[in-house]
């Protein structure tokens, strides 16, 4: 769905940006139509807030405040919102190659529920301000991207939601053709898309990047502020907005929250992601069907990087 020298290329960068930011909406507005009632049994994507500032404790779903949010401590039942991944092999039918990503991360800065398109003053469920939840897409990956206390909910029905994406992190096996050589090796990558994100110790604004290609035991980085942050209107129901230079994705939602819960509950997001990165293969000399070919120019072009199924339940 959608950058140069030693690097992966723009379009590269757009599809995963993009294909991320799906992925993170639907793991905190997969619970569509259901509730948290006083059964404490009910489903629903509530939200809440986990992990610290700049992700200190976010992988491990450590706990954080902001509005909404639970702290160390929190007495009474809590909601815990987990996205979890595996990458059991599925069959492919799409005509693309495709390869499991070696590494696979995303950074959620905020979520905010609407009762309405026109609601003045939506929850905050939770705002790291510049820091992030970053959650992990590998094989066994389970990160609790938001934890609520039943004190904090708010009670309504809400039908829209607004997520604020801060960064992507990934890597991929390529081979790089350059100057008459062919060197297979890895991309590590990393974007920024919202302004103001407090990545590894230091404030980025959207467009900054940090992609370092290795091969034969040599890396070869590349880092600057001029990554392509994608203007894109989106499918489906889904919605991308850049606002006061926050990537914010809009999705319905069908949510009844009721404060009453009586013990805890998780809601689970499980996502396929065999394969997940997915490209056509190009017919030039020296390119490889099934092997992700590249040059310091461009790339063979990424048609996908998603998942392949979702699962929600609860426990």
């Amino acid at each position: 769905m959608r950058h140069t020298n030693h690097s992966a290329p723009d379009s590269l960068c757009i599809d995963l940006a993009l294909a991320l930011s799906a992925l993170l909406a639907l793991g905190i507005g997969a619970g569509c139509g259901t509730t948290f009632s006083g059964s404490g049994t009910g489903g629903g994507g509530a939200g809440g807030s986990a992990g610290g500032s700049a992700g200190a404790g976010g992988a491990d779903g450590g706990a954080g405040g902001a509005d909404g949010g639970a702290g160390g401590g929190t007495s009474g039942p809590v909601v815990r919102i987990h996205v979890t991944a595996h990458t059991e092999p599925v069959a492919h039918a799409d005509g693309l190659s495709g390869q499991t990503p070696l590494t696979h991360r995303s950074g959620l800065r905020s979520y905010r529920l609407y009762t309405d398109a026109a609601d003045p003053t939506p929850w905050v469920v939770f705002d790291h301000g510049v820091g992030f939840v970053e959650a992990g897409y590998e094989d066994g990956g389970d990160t609790v991207v938001a934890t609520v206390p039943a004190a904090a909910l708010h009670a309504g029905v809400y039908t829209r939601a607004r997520v604020v994406h801060s960064h992507v992190r990934y890597g991929v096996a390529a081979t790089m053709h350059a100057n008459g050589l062919v060197l297979p090796g890895t991309f590590d990558n990393v974007q920024v898309m919202s302004d103001q994100t407090l990545l590894d110790g230091t404030l980025r604004d959207a467009g900054y990047y940090e992609y370092v290609f290795h091969t034969a035991g040599q890396s070869f980085p590349q880092s600057g502020d001029t990554a392509p942050v994608p203007a894109y209107l989106g499918s489906g129901g889904f919605e991308v907005k850049i606002e006061n230079g926050e990537w914010a994705f809009y999705f319905p939602v069908s949510l009844t929250v009721d404060p009453g819960i009586t013990s805890d509950v998780d809601m689970v997001l499980d996502v396929n992601m065999h394969a997940s990165f997915r490209w056509q293969d190009q017919v030039v000399q020296g390119y490889e069907a099934g092997v992700f070919d590249t040059t310091p120019l461009a790339s063979e072009p990424v048609v996908r990087f998603g998942p392949n199924s979702h699962t929600v339940y609860m426990q």
